[in-house]
């Protein structure tokens, strides 16, 4: 009798492991595929997409091509169809770019009571940043501060008023005077917010170079002018140019904030600025597009699409980002749930396109691009999930615009029965009236309905766009969570007859 009992339990054993995705229910293939979701799988693409090979995936450059083909090569082992350009993986746009060729300079002329000149030299990335997008050249000229470095005689406001820049080097801050986002008022203010006007406006005022205090990190996010040194400058040459003037950045600031009058002002120092950059106004650069086409005849022409930031900050003369949290992060999460979908042969009634952006550090130039030439229509799309710096932490949360606040539903559904993670679910903030900062807030401006993922309680340090966010400033374990969320979710929410948004 016990022979028998062996046998029959083989037997039962051996016909369960043979069966057919056909045979197997819903539930045991789901589960399947769920735990086919390894940390180690994605540490090992994290690897892959940091190696120095992709040299920190500046758009334009051919690295970061070579960064999109990767992706492209893995939707399609896993027979995910390409959905860019003419039958391919890539939908392209143009794109001028700046390499970094040096790391440069940054120096502070100090006179001597005899007449004589020592020169204080700063060290990147501790006290400046190379500017990404500088011109090349050296230049040696007095520095004037200049606010805001904005010109808006509409709104009866002017940094440059009375002062010379002309052949001088003007030290200006990021944003504007106003500072309520949630107010329809800035939207007045909102095009002098960009990186880019601000460099165009001291290019157009003459000036030979342009500190600009951005914290000493990269930032590729700003216009090119061949004749105009950038720098991004660190707090120690800041304090140095204000030292002995009986003011600082601070309190000008706040001056102005409070008062809406520029109080713009020649420093009578001195500093030289050196970059070495080649310019490649030939550029272009591409969005990675791949799609679960949908299986049902009423259903499929609707549209899921999970979207996240391919490109990073590159090397700036040595100093590499390798985009590690900054987002190959939010770009894994993603291949490692769409090769789970691609694979398990579970069949899904909506379609689903994942959309890996490009050119999202130079100005959300990617997202932009897909939303004025989409791929499958706005009305047809169920919504857009965007994905950025998913990989640092222990907890999860979900955040959708009004239109489409049910849909958080699946994630938290997902969470609460399979992954056990702490999970905050929360509503978009009211109107947003300042510059965008992320592609989620490009669709949403556009229309679409959006949601955001992120994780939560950071265990790592955040080097945001600075030299150490590489393959180890990211933690595998949630990045494997939140994928196995994103593969949860989808089948419900793809599969759904009616979903409630």
């Amino acid at each position: 009798m016990r022979t028998i009992f062996i046998a029959i339990t083989l037997f039962l054993l051996t016909a369960f492991a043979s069966q057919t995705p056909a045979q197997q229910t819903d539930e045991q293939l789901m589960l399947k595929y769920f735990h086919s979701i390894s940390s180690g799988e994605i540490a090992e693409w994290m690897t892959e997409i940091c190696s120095p090979k992709y040299n920190g995936r500046l758009a334009g450059t051919p690295e970061y091509l070579a960064a999109a083909e990767w992706a492209a090569a893995k939707m399609n082992e896993w027979g995910i169809r390409p959905a860019g350009d003419n039958g391919s993986y890539f939908q392209w746009f143009d794109h001028p770019y700046t390499v970094v060729n040096e790391v440069g300079g940054l120096w502070l002329h100090l006179p001597q009571k005899d007449g004589a000149t020592i020169k204080k030299s700063y060290s990147a990335p501790k006290d400046f940043y190379p500017g990404m997008n500088s011109g090349s050249g050296e230049v040696t000229a007095e520095v004037v501060w200049a606010g805001y470095g904005t010109t808006a005689p509409e709104l009866n406001y002017d940094d440059y008023k009375n002062v010379d820049v002309k052949g001088k080097i003007v030290l200006m801050n990021r944003d504007v005077p106003y500072k309520d986002v949630r107010n329809p008022e800035y939207s007045k203010w909102v095009k002098y917010c960009y990186h880019h006007y601000k460099a165009e406006n001291a290019a157009r005022h003459g000036a030979v170079g342009m500190l600009y205090i951005d914290g000493n990190s990269a930032n590729p996010n700003i216009s090119y002018h061949e004749n105009l040194v950038v720098t991004g400058i660190g707090p120690e040459p800041l304090a140095d140019l204000f030292a002995g003037l009986g003011k600082d950045n601070k309190t000008l600031l706040s001056q102005i904030d409070k008062s809406f009058k520029p109080a713009s002002f020649a420093t009578g120092r001195v500093m030289t600025m050196k970059a070495n950059t080649t310019r490649h106004p030939e550029g272009r650069t591409c969005n990675v597009a791949g799609v679960i086409e949908g299986t049902d005849p009423d259903l499929k022409d609707e549209v899921i699409i999970i979207g996240a930031h391919l490109d990073a900050v590159g090397n700036a003369g040595g100093l590499l980002v390798d985009g590690g949290l900054d987002n190959a992060s939010g770009v894994i999460d993603i291949l490692a749930a769409a090769k789970a979908l691609a694979t398990s042969g579970i069949k899904l009634r909506r379609t689903v396109l994942f959309l890996l952006i490009g050119g999202e550090e130079v100005g959300l130039l990617g997202s932009t691009h897909y939303t004025k030439n989409p791929l499958f229509p706005k009305e047809k799309t169920v919504t857009y999930i965007n994905l950025d710096m998913v990989g640092n932490g222990t907890g999860l949360a979900v955040s959708a615009s009004e239109s489409c606040a049910g849909l958080r539903e699946y994630f938290t559904a997902a969470n609460d029965k399979y992954i056990h993670r702490t999970m905050r679910s929360s509503l978009s903030r009211g109107t947003y009236y300042g510059r965008p900062r992320s592609d989620g807030l490009v669709f949403h401006a556009e229309g679409y309905r959006t949601m955001s993922l992120s994780t939560t309680d950071g265990v790592k340090p955040v080097f945001y766009h600075l030299p150490g966010d590489d393959e180890t400033a990211v933690t595998p374990e949630i990045m494997e969570d939140v994928a196995k969320m994103i593969y949860l979710a989808f089948i419900e929410m793809a599969n759904a007859d009616q979903l409630n948004y």
